[in-house]
């Protein structure tokens, strides 16, 4: 019924009323939302050629079934999707083209990026494109092979910091650092020098407060760019970049100077103690500095060597505050005079022992609850390690006793756990077979030609038979897969056929992998588990959802893409 209502959506993007767009587009988004939509491979195609066509003129920004088809398609990752896109590509609209490169750099095919390379570049001197720089970033091969091509986009101020974007995670990469050093150095001084005369002007009455509460976005642009000149400065070292290094260091925004100070460190450059103190016990950068050095192999130098844990907790509560949306009427969420109150232990999900801090804050004159964890205490019991938890709901501090507040959460978060262990979030059966589908065709074929040649009484009686018996072989089959079913409950992949249930928690899994026919599942101690016909499920879908269950597991399965 939905891939008639879905062809039925082409037929009137391409309408000439605006109204009848408006509505079919709209129709297209509500089947892009639901989950565990599939979609024959034909119609696919078809959607892209129809994205690839010509449509009445636009009345308005989300007049555009080119994008919104291609939207669609991309959520069906198989390579007649990428070989659709390949071959149309030219003809989709601008927006429909950076879905689809979006969509094609994930295949992590050579020549595939072969083709990317030469579009992208194609693109960009269009002045209309937006480069996927974050895309980009973990194929340092790719990455190199647009800059190569497009490095004097420099000059371009519509495509300045996409390209210093694309530098810096190419050198980050380790690929090629100091990368066409001679052309990129002298723009780079330059530009930062610009950059920081902007900055300058806020530099004097820098507060905190003043950032997040006051001068927002028109700072926050120019504070990016400089950390991200800063960063670039790693890799285009020299002894005028030393110069500019120690003034930043006197920057009274802790971002800035954290930077300036990180690259000090590396380059074994002269510093102050204080400074580093200084960004080490900052609300803004304290998290910053620790897990900055941590990840350089420096930890040691971190400041705070005890109770390192409830002092990093604050800034985790400030940035998990500040990234809140603003209020209906403009109120910006600013938390102030952050405290540890408590902090309790549990196990999560998965028997491991954390730990949540019960904080408090004030906003807007009044004191209210947060909670910061669920640090990770097998790491130590100081560890900084958790699995971000962090948030508030705002509940009034005085609203209740400390112990009060630990018995709410503790009831919440049973009350979540148990919404989670019953809540299903992937589930597949198998379709009807090839033969029972050719069955059918046969079988509407046939009564077809009787019905224009006409019965006799022997033809008749025939055609009941055979439709009876295979009607009840299809109708068997029909039946038979409506108990056959694969699904993700909440950490458990299951696998249900008849009454046999088979179960293993996701964190038990090592790997999974597939063949032409199954799809195989292997616990920690490299046995078998079970395995499943892979015509049970999509597969793509089945590996995007166990791929999202089990990222945040500090061992994480295999799974076979």
């Amino acid at each position: 019924m939905y891939e008639f209502k879905l062809r039925n959506i082409l037929r009137q993007v391409k309408s000439q009323n605006p109204q009848k767009r408006y509505e079919a587009l709209g129709q297209l988004v509500e089947y892009k939302q639901q989950e565990g939509l599939e979609v024959q491979i034909d119609l696919l195609k078809n959607m892209i050629k129809t994205a690839a066509s010509k449509f009445p003129e636009r009345v308005d920004h989300w007049d555009n079934p080119s994008y919104f088809l291609i939207d669609f398609v991309c959520d069906f990752f198989r390579p007649e999707v990428a070989e659709g896109l390949i071959r149309h590509f030219d003809s989709f609209d601008i927006q429909a083209k950076e879905r689809a490169i979006d969509f094609l750099i994930l295949t992590e095919d050579e020549e595939i990026f072969s083709f990317l390379e030469e579009k992208i570049v194609q693109l960009i001197k269009t002045n209309d494109f937006i480069i996927p720089y974050r895309q980009l970033a973990p194929y340092p091969a790719l990455l190199k092979g647009v800059l190569d091509a497009s490095l004097d986009m420099l000059e371009s101020q519509r495509f300045k910091f996409s390209t210093y974007d694309m530098l810096l995670s190419l050198n980050a990469s380790g690929y090629e650092k100091g990368y066409q050093k001679d052309i990129v150095l002298p723009i780079l001084l330059e530009d930062y020098v610009k950059e920081k005369q902007e900055y300058l002007k806020f530099d004097r009455d820098y507060s905190t407060k003043y950032v997040y509460t006051a001068w927002k976005d028109s700072y926050f642009i120019v504070r990016n760019r400089m950390r991200l000149f800063l960063n670039l400065m790693e890799y285009y070292f020299t002894p005028e970049v030393e110069i500019e290094l120690q003034q930043a260091l006197k920057f009274r925004d802790p971002f800035l100077k954290t930077e300036a100070l990180l690259l000090c460190i590396v380059k074994n450059l002269p510093y102050d103690d204080s400074i580093l103190k200084e960004c080490s016990t900052h609300i803004e950068t304290a998290e910053m500095v620790y897990w900055e050095l941590k990840d350089r192999n420096m930890e040691h130098l971190y400041p705070i060597h005890e109770g390192k844990q409830p002092h990093l907790a604050k800034t985790r509560l400030f940035t998990t505050i500040i990234k809140l949306p603003e209020e209906d009427d403009g109120i910006v969420h600013y938390p102030d005079d952050i405290q540890v109150q408590d902090k309790l232990e549990m196990e999560n999900y998965y028997g491991q022992p954390v730990r949540y801090y019960l904080m408090s804050f004030k906003e807007h004159d009044r004191e209210y609850v947060g909670w910061v964890g669920a640090y990770a205490l097998e790491d130590g019991e100081d560890t900084a390690v958790l699995w971000n938890d962090s948030y508030t709901d705002y509940v009034e501090f005085d609203s209740a006793p400390i112990e009060k507040h630990k018995q709410d959460f503790f009831k919440e978060r049973a009350e979540e756990k148990q919404n989670y262990d019953n809540s299903v979030y992937f589930q597949s059966s198998p379709k009807l077979s090839r033969g029972a589908w050719f069955f059918i065709a046969l079988a509407i074929v046939h009564w077809i030609r009787e019905i224009l040649s006409g019965f006799t009484e022997n033809s008749l009686l025939i055609s009941i038979l055979f439709t009876v018996v295979g009607g009840a072989l299809c109708y068997f089959e029909f039946y038979k897969n409506k108990k056959r079913k694969v699904l993700i409950i909440g950490q458990q992949l299951v696998k249900q056929d008849g009454a046999n249930q088979q179960s293993i928690g996701i964190h038990e899994i090592k790997r999974v992998e597939y063949d032409k026919k199954s799809v195989l599942v292997y616990n920690k101690k490299n046995e078998l588990a079970f395995k499943f016909p892979i015509r049970w499920v999509r597969y793509e879908l089945f590996y995007m959802y166990m791929k999202e269950h089990s990222g945040h597991l500090k061992n994480r399965p295999f799974i076979q893409g």
